[in-house]
């Protein structure tokens, strides 16, 4: 058995030093209630050399243009949400984890540390009181103070967004003076820390009732940095906010966001030094980007997984004997090894293998190599025979390989597939609505494993359409459970219904792969993807 024991998860050490790096992290946030798939939009690229016209990079348009205070990120979706708790893509969360601080925050390793919160105090089971940094200020100049904790928390119980239910056992935010507010929850919470990491990003109500409807497009935090212009599938920009709280300023005077949705465009811009920095390499590239001289390639344990989904309102995908032979009919090794090249694992649990709750001996329903006998005999025993299927995926090149090998494996046991392959949010709308069969798709959490578990709710994410009273009750009875050891054997047990019922079958846990130019110093490296650092890194 491999479980990674850790005490200490469930309880945060209470005061932590900044230390220079930025301690923001990207929002746990998988698919829309917090485990972003890999994520939410996913990588919209192809293989195919050469770009778009979105992706043209004007004549003399280096990476910081002659500036070495400007930094060029590669991104790939442009339609941004730059509310935090309403943003349903990866890549929003990547721009607006730059321009908002959070109450408090995760570390490059998960952890939760002080960000606008110095200091909290937990005085019971069901009240946590934070103390909050004095002489901070928003982009328009507005003072913070513990009315904007309050509105923010408001606001998320009062508009329409996906992560309402991570606030929905706090009874009450209770201002007690300027820099002191008061969480008064109705019931013990578990994962509260990591919840308000998540939604938590302080907004400014003056700045709201300013820009109304065009908020989105004039964000106003806190933050190191904040957003100056945006052109919509083209490129944003964000400069150093020059009043920033924090005795680091940040040495990067401005950074670009630029869309380009391809892999191999955002490649060789990479190596060509047009751009800086990107995420989610596509392992086939590292050895370009290795031997270019002008970039490196960095990995860190990931936390996110590639899964198959199956919508078990659609028959026969209702039937568990289905799932369960589709489950035995894929080689989860091949696949890795295909998709991944060498970047990753097999996966053998619900939870990625880099979290502390990992449990790999869940249940003996597990089987990366597969068995197509035992798939072929499930499917006759159900009385099924030339079953007809459609997979759905992103134009991610990750998911349209783990699409192709999964349809093969599937032709082998009798089941033919069409696999159609969709722009990233369309994909991924198209999931979260259930207007789909089987989807392949790779999401991403970060911090309390409630992230990703709570999605199996009736209530929650449900993407699969289950109704599953004991899986409901376990749901509910470990966000309860403040002592971590109880905690983790709910935990367990949750993953093992999940997996043996086969809701989804979860394929590998890929390593965060991201492209770095060799100038940049400085630059701490996130398990989600999260740029947040460059307050803290150098251009050289």
């Amino acid at each position: 058995m491999t479980r990674n024991d850790d005490p200490d998860w469930l309880t945060p050490t209470r005061r932590r030093v900044l230390a220079g790096l930025g301690t923001g992290a990207a929002a746990s946030f998988a698919g829309c209630t917090g485990g972003d798939s890999d994520d939410g939009t996913t990588d919209d690229s192809d293989d195919n050399n050469g770009g778009s016209g979105d992706t043209t990079t004007e004549a003399g348009d280096t990476g910081n243009g002659g500036d070495p205070s400007t930094v060029a990120i590669g991104i790939t979706n442009g339609g941004w949400d730059l509310i935090p708790a309403r943003d349903t893509d990866f890549d929003s969360n990547k721009v607006y984890t730059l321009i908002y601080d959070n109450v408090v925050n995760l570390n490059s390793d998960g952890q939760v540390v002080p960000d606008l919160a110095k200091d909290w105090t937990r005085e019971s089971d069901t009240q946590f009181v934070f103390d909050l940094e004095e002489d901070v200020t928003f982009h328009n100049g507005e003072d913070f103070t513990a009315e904007n904790v309050r509105y923010t928390y408001q606001w998320i119980q009062e508009n329409e967004n996906p992560r309402k239910n991570y606030v929905a056992a706090v009874e009450d935010v209770v201002v007690e003076n300027d820099t002191t507010v008061r969480f008064d929850l109705s019931e013990p919470y578990a994962p509260l820390l990591y919840k308000i990491h998540a939604v938590m990003w302080p907004l400014s109500e003056a700045a709201f009732e300013e820009h109304g409807d065009q908020y989105n497009q004039n964000p106003v935090g806190t933050g190191p940095f904040e957003l100056t212009s945006w052109s919509s599938g083209d490129k944003a920009v964000l400069e150093a906010y020059d009043d920033y709280w924090k005795d680091d300023q940040p040495n990067i005077d401005r950074i670009e966001f630029r869309i380009l949705p391809e892999d191999s465009s955002k490649v060789s811009q990479l190596e060509t030094g047009s751009i800086d920095l990107l995420d989610r390499m596509p392992p086939q590239f590292t050895g370009r980007i290795e031997n270019s001289g002008t970039a490196r390639v960095i990995t860190k344990p990931g936390v996110s997984s590639g899964r198959i989904d199956f919508n078990t309102d659609v028959e026969p995908l209702g039937d568990r004997d289905v799932r369960r032979a589709i489950a035995w009919a894929l080689d989860k090794e091949q696949i890795t090894q295909t998709v991944l090249q060498g970047y990753g694992n097999p996966a053998k649990s619900v939870l990625p293998d880099s979290y502390p709750q990992y449990n790999d001996s869940i249940s003996d329903f597990n089987h990366p190599s597969g068995d197509p006998s035992q798939a072929e005999q499930l499917l006759a025993d159900a009385g099924y025979s030339d079953l007809s299927l459609q997979i759905k995926t992103s134009t991610s090149s990750r998911h349209k390989r783990t699409a192709t090998l999964v349809q093969s494996m599937l032709d082998n046991v009798g089941i033919s597939t069409e696999i159609q392959s969709l722009e990233g949010n369309t994909f991924f709308s198209q999931e979260t609505s259930g207007d789909y069969e089987i989807a392949v798709s790779n999401w991403t959490w970060y911090g309390d494993p409630d992230t990703l578990l709570y999605l199996y709710h009736s209530e929650g994410l449900n993407v699969w359409n289950i109704s599953n009273s004991e899986l409901d009750g376990l749901l509910e009875e470990q966000r309860r459970a403040v002592d971590p050891d109880a905690r983790q054997d709910l935990m367990d047990e949750i993953q093992r219904i999940v997996y043996e019922e086969a809701y989804s079958v979860y394929t590998y846990y890929p390593q965060r792969i991201q492209g770095i130019s060799t100038d940049i110093e400085g630059y701490e490296q996130y398990a989600n993807g999260s740029f947040r650092s460059l307050d803290g890194a150098s251009v050289n």
